[in-house]
């Protein structure tokens, strides 16, 4: 009897089977490895940004924004105590945004009407109406304005088409002098040199017929509760010759004092600790920007108070009782707008009041 050879050869054949397929297998592995060390790292899952809602067109209490304010220069600041904010509106790269400082963040409203984006508008606060009122400036699109603007806390309103009033132009200062109770603005002259004075009548400018002021161009101006009187410093004024000068309203017209305050200036304003003036000079290719205090006859600088940021304006937040300034923590271009921090002066120190971190 002989052995079937079928068995052997089925056997045969489910060997080879298996044995192709371990080295099909095989193959298929040592090909995947080397496909993954040669492909490149597969990037990480792609997660869309973030982005921040939205406010609607208006609300009493605006949506906290991720980021403040972010803009190059000329860009326009008053506290509002009637809403217990501070008021940033417009500058370069801002131009027609309005944003509020609650004392320790940020809020962008958008109010269903806004003046024109601008920059180097005048803005000052009005306790007799309780609105921030604002002056010309120099619109986005280059023309310069002679309008007047309010914020009511809820949305910006016109007051004044400019039609008979001051001058159109940018770099205009305006303040409540407490003194004679009236919104004082100060425009340059349409002469070569010099400036102009407006008191507000709460319908249109009417021209101050006193004596003038100088330019308010490289000028700040302040009302000093000390003295009850409005105190100007102005870097360019052709009638006292060159150097920074000290002038004081006395509601009628302007007067040169015999104080010289630091030669360039970056902003005026009433500390509310001390209830005195504070002064920020520019910085200098040798010395830090420093405070200086009005005294009622002279400037005197603030020990310990150097700024290494780059300064935008000052402020006072008299809700809080602070005095704050508004710069950047590097040097902004019209190209490369900065965000706006805030720093605070409580006496001693400088100490910023935001987040740092703007991403």
């Amino acid at each position: 009897m002989t052995d079937d050879p079928e068995p052997s050869r089925a056997s045969n054949r489910l060997t080879f089977t298996v044995r192709l397929l371990g080295l099909v297998a095989t193959a298929g592995v040592l090909g995947l490895g080397l496909s993954l060390l040669q492909r490149p790292a597969s990037p990480p899952p792609f997660h869309p940004p973030s982005r921040p809602v939205l406010p609607p067109p208006f609300t009493i209490g605006p949506t906290p924004a991720v980021h403040g304010p972010v803009s190059s220069y000329g860009f326009s600041v008053a506290d509002d105590p009637a809403t217990h904010r501070v008021v940033f509106f417009g500058g370069v790269d801002s131009y027609d945004q309005t944003w509020l400082w609650d004392g320790s963040r940020w809020s962008r409203v958008t109010p269903p009407t806004s003046p024109p984006g601008r920059f180097q508008a005048a803005a000052a606060y009005n306790p007799e109406t309780g609105l921030v009122m604002l002056f010309g400036g120099r619109l986005a699109e280059g023309q310069v304005v002679n309008d007047t603007w309010a914020w009511s806390g809820s949305t910006w309103r016109q007051l004044d088409n400019g039609a008979g009033g001051p001058p159109a132009g940018e770099g205009s200062l305006m303040v409540w002098d407490a003194a004679i109770r009236e919104m004082v603005l100060i425009t340059p002259a349409t002469r070569v040199d010099g400036g102009e004075t407006w008191i507000w009548t709460g319908r249109y400018w009417s021209r101050e017929a006193g004596a003038p002021p100088p330019t308010p161009i490289a000028a700040q101006v302040a009302f000093d509760p000390a003295s009850r009187a409005v105190i100007l410093v102005s870097a360019l004024s052709p009638p006292m010759g060159a150097g920074t000068t000290t002038w004081s309203f006395d509601g009628h017209g302007w007067h040169p004092l015999p104080a010289t305050p630091p030669q360039a200036t970056a902003g005026l304003a009433l500390d509310p600790a001390s209830g005195s003036l504070l002064l920020c000079s520019d910085p200098t290719a040798d010395a830090f920007a420093q405070l200086w205090r009005w005294n009622g006859t002279g400037w005197a600088p603030i020990p310990r108070s150097q700024l290494t940021v780059e300064q935008g304006t000052e402020v006072t937040d008299l809700d809080r009782a602070q005095f704050l300034m508004l710069g950047f923590e590097n040097p902004p271009t019209q190209l490369q707008p900065q965000p706006v921090h805030v720093w605070e002066w409580n006496g001693s120190s400088w100490q910023q009041r935001d987040a740092t971190d703007t991403t």
